[in-house]
């Protein structure tokens, strides 16, 4: 098959598609009508709405984690594409091949593939650190997951030091290592201070995600680059009954120390693909936050599963499922709410 070849007109494609269009079709609520307007960035956790879009320039920038670029920029590192795949996801995937003079200095090369042999011994080195060092269990056991659930899950703590050597004690050599996109900069450990969180699929992690364990910590919330996957989802077979399913990572930690079978999409982007990963699961129960974006996400995943899906409601008040965690009562609560959104309509 002979597919067609084009030169594409970037600053055409840019004006066809503006920035603040495409940042809240991603879910991502933007503040204000003006020249700047802000949003909660989606790139990591935050409550300040750090991530600012300048119409004036079509560009954005997140104060709390660094980001920035243009809509391509921003399709790029929501969606984990290349340049020319987010070219042609921003102009309706007709399936032309897309030839662009790459700008000097671009970054937008694509992702390796991720080696699951060494994120499985990274998740290990992590996994042993967190038994070596108390902040990170005790920053589990504030958000109310016991040492029973970090064991089951493999979870971890990244000291911010000790993952290269374990690594290359392992076999892995240091291209590898820089590959992985455990490391940042000059070296350092991507979830240096984290507790870290493995998506596990047929006994072997996939993917991480760290959370900051104090608030001086930024980003609060890492991910590794490229798509993100539906989280739990690996640890419950090929064709699972039931899924809660939620935002947040310690929304999906809170519902398995539950004893709930939970997956997270960690954000309300991607839900297309979020859909066609539960294509196999005939029940699934929405948790989502609280608040514009969780309740448009949800309306939207309803969309697109149809009558398999089903929305918790949470109690006034509460945000989201980690913070009716904090509650004595917070898992009866939902037991009783998840009871109701499951009853034959």
């Amino acid at each position: 098959m002979v597919v067609a070849q084009q030169h594409v007109d970037l600053v055409a494609l840019k004006q066809r598609h503006p920035l603040a269009e495409v940042v809240t079709a991603a879910g991502v609520q933007l503040r204000g009508q003006g020249r700047v307007r802000q949003g909660l960035c989606p790139f990591h956790d935050e409550t300040a709405g750090s991530f600012t879009v300048y119409g004036d320039t079509a560009r954005f920038h997140c104060f709390g984690c660094g980001a920035s670029g243009d809509v391509l920029d921003f399709v790029q590192r929501t969606e984990g594409l290349t340049l020319p795949q987010a070219i042609r996801r921003l102009d309706g995937g007709n399936g032309t091949v897309c030839q662009v003079a790459a700008p000097r200095g671009s970054r937008a090369t694509p992702l390796p593939p991720r080696d699951p042999a060494l994120l499985t011994a990274a998740a290990r080195c992590y996994h042993r650190a967190l038994w070596r060092y108390p902040q990170g269990r005790a920053y589990l056991a504030t958000r109310g997951i016991s040492a029973a659930t970090a064991k089951r899950l493999g979870l971890g703590y990244a000291p911010g030091h000790g993952l290269r050597g374990a690594l290359a004690g392992a076999g892995f050599a240091a291209a590898q290592q820089r590959a992985s996109g455990l490391f940042v900069g000059r070296g350092a450990e991507r979830f240096a201070g984290m507790v870290v969180v493995p998506a596990v699929r047929d006994r072997q992690v996939q993917w991480l995600a760290g959370r900051a364990i104090t608030s001086d910590r930024t980003p609060r919330f890492q991910t590794l680059p490229g798509p993100k996957p539906l989280l739990g989802l690996g640890r419950l077979g090929a064709a699972p009954p039931r899924v809660v399913l939620t935002e947040g990572l310690f929304d999906w930690l809170t519902l398995v120390e539950w004893g709930l079978p939970a997956a997270a999409v960690l954000g309300t982007q991607g839900l297309d693909r979020v859909a066609a990963a539960l294509r196999s699961c005939p029940r699934v129960v929405l948790a989502f936050d609280a608040d514009d974006a969780g309740r448009a996400a949800a309306a939207q995943l309803t969309e697109l599963l149809g009558q398999r899906a089903t929305t918790i409601t949470l109690p006034p008040g509460v945000s989201d499922v980690a913070d009716l965690a904090t509650r004595p009562d917070g898992r009866a609560v939902f037991r009783r709410r998840l009871a109701t959104a499951q009853r034959p309509r």
